[in-house]
């Protein structure tokens, strides 16, 4: 089967993989899933969400005005960042804003976000897919882990909810569906790949930089 043939949502299975691999796997996100962090560790990985869906999610609807392929996509039931100052309030306090700041991993990663033009579908397109399909399926199994190896209580994991959108697999075939009926020429498939696997770095830097931090507020670094 040619690229020209292929599905968009199995061309960018397949060919992010070895990308998507790397970063379920890097060292930070093993250890939390094994329960064998601290409570703190997965306040920062939230704190880091934040200010990472902060600039997703604002890049997200500046696509929308200006396009029909983003607005077919980006679904505003799956925006995040409330549910994340709902999470830090419970996990930190009322004045979490002023306990957390983005590492230099996820400097980049809001850069990268900030600098997409809301014309560039197929960019928009990427790190919505990496992120938001990540979290309605792998992170399910984040929720449970930080519920049983951590404490924490729904009130601090309503990120992992997902409920506004209805039952997940149904949920993510219509979203694969939406991204198969795109009508992305050649040159446009090959960047929504290329900005997917970007996409995966990124993440997988600020799980490095995770690692390397001691558990303590991130401001207090």
């Amino acid at each position: 089967m040619t690229a020209a043939t292929t599905s968009i949502s199995e061309t960018l299975k397949t060919q992010t993989a070895a990308a998507h691999t790397e970063a379920e796997t890097t060292a930070f996100m093993a250890s939390l899933a094994k329960g064998e962090l601290s409570r703190q560790d997965a306040v920062n990985l939230t704190a880091q969400y934040y200010f990472i869906y902060s600039a997703l999610e604002e890049a997200a609807r500046r696509g929308r005005e200006t396009s029909d392929a983003v607005a077919s996509i980006a679904d505003a039931r799956l925006e995040r960042v409330p549910a994340l100052e709902q999470d830090l309030a419970s996990m930190i306090g009322p004045n979490w804003r002023e306990e957390i700041e983005p590492l230099p991993a996820t400097r980049g990663y809001i850069a990268k976000l900030e600098n997409l033009s809301p014309e560039d579908a197929p960019a928009i397109i990427a790190h919505h897919y990496v992120r938001y399909l990540g979290d309605i399926a792998g992170g399910q199994v984040i929720a449970r882990t930080l519920a049983n190896h951590y404490g924490f209580t729904e009130e601090a994991l309503t990120f992992y909810d997902f409920s506004a959108v209805g039952k997940i697999p149904p949920f993510r075939a219509a979203y694969k569906q939406a991204l198969d009926e795109l009508s992305f020429n050649e040159a446009e498939r090959a960047t929504l790949v290329d900005h997917a696997k970007q996409a995966f770095t990124l993440n997988s830097a600020v799980f490095a930089d995770l690692a390397g931090i001691s558990p303590v507020l991130v401001k207090q670094l």
